[in-house]
């Protein structure tokens, strides 16, 4: 091996399809990597030039980061996520997020947690840009303060002596993260699908 993948632009144009085909299989990726690398070393060696310009050449030839992660995912069997508008993307993650604190709002607060969890676990699962194993944890993640809260707030009474209301605000408080984690996750998710395809 040379030192032409280690000249800059061959460096992070492999980088950029290492990141972008995040969802493939890791032996997928891994092929399509070393199949890339060869390809660039070969056809630098075949040109007996190691500038900028034919680096540039020999990158352009193959496509954009783009192009390929997107033609290699069109290769694997079974269904490929599809982003979601940025838009639909904010309001199906605001609705994880807000679904649990609305039960703070007085009176009508813990009217509004259940449609508003309800509303965000159905647009999870009709968005095209998660896959079943992403719309799982999410969902186990949003659905666990009904769980966690109870236990939070045991824990807190114990420890502190009694079972106050600002014991049970406390044990929201914190269960409040688990539903925040579960939309960082889908967010970033989402944003790595409009990477891949863009």
């Amino acid at each position: 091996m040379n030192d032409t993948l280690d000249h800059p632009l061959v460096r992070a144009f492999l980088s950029s399809v290492e990141e972008r085909a995040a969802a493939l299989p890791d032996l997928r990726r891994q092929e399509l990597l070393a199949d890339l690398r060869e390809h660039v070393e070969v056809a630098l060696a075949d040109s007996g030039s190691f500038d900028e310009s034919d680096v540039r050449r020999v990158l352009d030839q193959l496509g954009s980061p783009g192009e390929i992660t997107a033609a290699a995912l069109a290769e694997e069997p079974g269904d490929h996520p599809v982003p979601d508008s940025s838009g639909h993307t904010s309001i199906t993650l605001g609705l994880i997020v807000v679904a649990l604190p609305a039960a703070l709002i007085p009176v009508i607060g813990p009217l509004l947690t259940l449609p508003a969890t309800i509303a965000a676990l159905v647009r999870l699962w009709k968005s095209p840009q998660w896959v079943r194993r992403e719309k799982q944890q999410a969902t186990l993640l949003v659905l666990s303060p009904t769980v966690t809260v109870p236990v939070f707030a045991v824990v807190l009474s114990l420890a502190l002596g009694q079972l106050a209301p600002t014991t049970v605000m406390a044990a929201l408080l914190a269960a409040m993260t688990i539903p925040v984690a579960a939309a960082v996750r889908l967010g970033r998710s989402a944003a790595r699908l409009r990477r891949q395809v863009g």
